[in-house]
């Protein structure tokens, strides 16, 4: 059995549903696709990326996206930004990972790693400081 890259209620949690429970399912899709790796699926483990992390990416950052613009987030266009640079980031090696492109597909696993240890770990934790206050 795979050892999950992540333990997000020890890591992640912000305190807010919602939010909470989309950031599991995008940590849960992501240890899904070390399994693959791991289980040596790495043809399954690219389609599954494409299919399901990148489209859930665009939904929840449209989710959380508005909910900080209802809780008047004053950060939220830095945050916007930041959202459609990862967003840009994963489309640009999408053709990439589809054509089997190794360098690609890591890089695309890493920075998504990446991001939810920084981006979920550090960033949405300001504005969930700034929500609870």
């Amino acid at each position: 059995m795979t050892r999950p890259l992540f333990n997000f209620d020890a890591e992640f949690r912000l305190g807010i549903d919602a939010i909470d429970q989309e950031h599991v399912k995008l940590v849960d899709m992501l240890n899904q696709v070390h399994a693959f790796i791991s289980e040596a699926k790495r043809d399954v483990a690219r389609q599954y990326f494409i299919e399901t992390l990148t489209v859930y990416v665009d939904e929840h950052f449209a989710n959380e996206e508005e909910f900080l613009a209802r809780i008047a987030y004053p950060q939220l266009d830095e945050h916007k930004k930041v959202h459609a640079q990862f967003k840009k980031t994963m489309r640009d090696l999408q053709p990439l990972i589809q054509s089997s492109d190794e360098a690609a597909f890591r890089q695309a696993v890493n920075d998504t790693f990446t991001w939810i240890v920084t981006h979920i770990g550090k960033t949405d934790k300001k504005y969930a400081e700034f929500y609870l206050a």
